[in-house]
């Protein structure tokens, strides 16, 4: 449980940015970093944005990778926590190791954590034994 299903709708340059990093919790641990195109007018995009940094032409493809300054963006964007939620940690006895999930309450970080785990359970009994708190 380490991305989010979001959108940010106010700046979609900066969307660009959180689909290239997977739409992470934590902008600076990401399992990917790259947007692919064969836009020329994206291209010149992210070549005039520092958030970018341009990389190689293959097969007509040109692959980009968000910038330090870009994650630093991103991670600014993330801190408002009434737009896109906290991020909480979610702990139980049936499984190891916490999950973390952004959402706007304890109750909708249960429920994004259950929905997620796509488990033929009743809710309630999901939740039994489970404890959240906001992520440190």
């Amino acid at each position: 449980m380490g991305q989010v299903n979001r959108y940010i709708k106010d700046n979609p340059a900066l969307d660009d940015v959180d689909h290239a990093l997977g739409r992470p919790l934590n902008p600076f641990d990401t399992y990917r970093n790259h947007y692919a195109t064969d836009c020329p007018d994206k291209i010149a995009e992210f070549e005039a944005s520092e958030w970018w940094d341009v990389g190689q032409n293959h097969a007509g493809m040109t692959f980009c990778q968000v910038s330090d300054v870009g994650r630093k963006a991103l991670a600014q964007e993330l801190s408002k926590a009434e737009t896109y939620g906290r991020r909480y940690e979610l702990t139980c006895d049936r499984w190891d190791g916490p999950a973390y999930i952004m959402a706007k309450s304890p109750s909708a970080a249960k429920y994004a954590a259950y929905i997620e785990a796509d488990l033929d359970w009743p809710f309630m009994e999901f939740c039994e034994g489970l404890r959240v708190r906001i992520a440190t």
